[in-house]
């Protein structure tokens, strides 16, 4: 994942709503102590998805976002593979990081009964430690060995909404999206029986809303979300990238919003197995939204 950010100046609203700008959720920063380390933040990123390197890791490159550029050095602080195998990185306003474990391929550096639980990097500090354990299953079924699949942050709020399929079984949908408070650690409000995999922040019409891919079939939900960062209303399907893309049956790995107020949704395969990263092969999708039809339409 990159860490430059730009910050435009963007909204999406009818006349008759209130004006919130696309820059209310896009404070996310990069981290302090990739100066402190003497990484150039302008060449570096973090990155948990590196072949055969567990946990997280700063590299430092020529070309940042270009898998061909040179790579100048490459940083892992200690703390940073306690929790195995891990998931794609949040971020704060402060630079903070949030991730969880993600197992590959098999489960040997990722028990199941850890998958459930958020660990947080100190902008500061670089140190990794666990931040929250979600509350888990009744059981753990080995037709499932995940816990949190997805994580969106909201800025104004400081909520950190993440998504969960501990307990799930391939038949059964047990899964919750929880809504955390970054700052006490405490859960706030939760969505139940959904398994919800990538998830991302947008406004449309003045209104903030978390959207979130489906883990059983390939719809992008959404919900509307409130100032404190609770969930207000019901989910209802926004679209679905069902026969798009080369497999057709894809699912959502993470749903980001562009300045334009477009949302770039990451399909991938996922049928509660494990594959090897390198076998998996992700598509990217644009949507953009028809503010008079009030509907999200398909932009190859």
């Amino acid at each position: 994942m990159l860490l430059r950010f730009i910050i435009p100046l963007f909204f999406l609203s009818s006349c008759k709503e209130k004006v919130i700008e696309f820059s209310e959720n896009n404070c996310k920063q990069n981290p302090a102590f990739i100066a402190s380390v003497g990484y150039n933040p302008s060449k570096s990123y973090l990155s948990t998805s590196e072949e055969r390197v567990m946990g997280l890791q700063l590299i430092e490159s020529e070309m940042p976002g270009n898998p061909q550029a040179r790579v100048i050095r490459k940083y892992q602080h200690p703390s940073w593979r306690k929790a195995g195998w891990l998931a794609s990185i949040t971020l704060d306003e402060k630079g903070n990081i949030y991730t969880s474990p993600a197992p590959f391929i098999n489960i040997l550096d990722n028990p199941i009964a850890n998958n459930n639980t958020i660990y947080k990097v100190d902008n500061a500090t670089g140190e990794m430690n666990e931040f929250l354990k979600l509350p888990f299953a009744d059981s753990i079924n080995i037709e499932n060995p995940y816990g949190i699949i997805g994580m969106a942050y909201l800025c104004e709020s400081q909520t950190l909404y993440v998504s969960s399929v501990a307990g799930s079984k391939r038949h059964t949908e047990k899964g919750n999206i929880y809504a955390v408070n970054a700052i006490t650690g405490k859960i706030i409000d939760k969505i139940t029986n959904v398994d919800a995999m990538g998830m991302g922040i947008n406004y449309k019409r003045g209104k903030r809303e978390l959207y979130y891919g489906s883990g059983r079939s390939s719809n992008i939900n959404v919900i509307q979300l409130t100032a404190s960062g609770k969930f207000s209303g019901t989910p209802t399907v926004a679209f679905s990238i069902a026969n798009l893309g080369p497999r057709g049956d894809d699912k959502v790995r993470k749903i980001k919003t562009d300045q334009f107020g477009n949302l770039i949704v990451y399909g991938v395969e996922f049928n509660f197995n494990l594959i090897a990263p390198r076998e998996k092969q992700e598509t990217i999708y644009l949507f953009r939204y028809n503010e008079e039809e009030d509907t999200w339409w398909y932009s190859p």
